[in-house]
């Protein structure tokens, strides 16, 4: 595996399934797998998982590509 997404910490199903589901939406147009994290990590402050305690524990390991 060339990279891998991880959390930091215990987060909740619901958030992860929102950012899932908004990263791999964003996967599609981007360059890089980093960028769609970001891209969705983002995405979640204009919704019902704004709170940092749903999106920012996560973080890509390895390469971003």
């Amino acid at each position: 595996v060339s990279s891998a997404m991880a959390s930091l910490w215990s987060v909740s199903d619901a958030g992860t399934l929102a950012l899932m589901e908004t990263f791999y939406q964003q996967l599609r147009t981007t360059s890089t797998k980093a960028e769609a994290l970001q891209l969705a990590q983002l995405a979640l402050l204009e919704s019902d998982f704004s709170h940092p305690y749903y999106w920012s524990g996560f973080t890509m390991i390895g390469s971003p590509w």
